[in-house]
């Protein structure tokens, strides 16, 4: 973890403050069979605005620009471990395939599973062994070439809140995530529809782009087909 965030303090980070109105997708998972949560929705939702923008989903490689043809979200999620919640990572792949039911399944799994094996194999089992300045020196080399590159996991990751927070947050950025959405909780709020002061249930996200890589209009092109997408929970049709 501390790599990472070595990795990406250089980083030119720009964030979206989005709040969507979540009312018809709130009824439509109320009455979901098989049971969809609210991540899982989310991360469904994700996937398919990623795969209309295949700009997003890409990541620096040395000098090159690495363009993944897969869409695969990686998301953080506690479960218990030795009597305390421990955070784990799950990838889920080619989620743009997926239903909002099976990632929700997924996601479920890792939260009161025996959690994934991240221990490192090879040469990068020999790199994580050298001291902290040599192994960040030994990964960005290794991160130059986009075989190596394409293996340090998703370019796109998704962070909920939503447990501990009825507002915005937004992830500290961590290599080598290009875009990161971090998911508040769901609220009602005092919105404007048709002339008229209502209550809506209304979900707060932060849209953190890498900016070296997504420029500020595909990254606010792909932000509104990401509150198309959510707010006509279209996922769940």
């Amino acid at each position: 973890m501390l790599d990472r965030l070595a990795s990406a303090h250089r980083r030119h980070q720009v964030h979206a403050l989005v709040e969507l109105d979540v009312d018809e997708a709130a009824a439509r998972l109320a009455a979901a069979e098989p049971h969809v949560s609210w991540t899982g929705f989310v991360v469904a939702s994700l996937a398919r605005a990623v795969a209309e923008h295949p700009d997003v989903n890409v990541r620096r490689a040395g000098g090159r620009v690495l363009a993944f043809d897969h869409v695969d979200i990686g998301a953080t999620v506690e479960r218990p471990s030795a009597g305390r919640a421990v955070l784990d990572v799950v990838t889920v792949r080619d989620a743009d395939r997926s239903t909002p039911a099976e990632i929700t399944d997924l996601l479920h799994a890792v939260k009161v599973g025996p959690g994934a094996d991240h221990r490192p194999r090879g040469a990068m089992r020999a790199i994580l062994a050298l001291p902290g300045p040599l192994r960040r020196a030994a990964i960005r080399v290794a991160g130059t070439r986009p075989g190596v590159a394409a293996s340090f996991g998703p370019a796109i990751g998704v962070t909920s809140i939503g447990m501990f927070s009825r507002s915005w947050g937004w992830a500290v950025p961590l290599a080598p995530l290009t875009v990161i959405v971090t998911v508040g909780g769901v609220a009602e709020r005092a919105v404007v529809r048709d002339g008229r002061v209502v209550a809506r249930r209304m979900l707060p996200l932060t849209l953190s782009f890498d900016h070296a890589l997504v420029d500020g209009a595909p990254a606010a092109r792909f932000t509104e087909t990401l509150r198309r997408t959510i707010e006509t929970a279209s996922v769940l049709a």
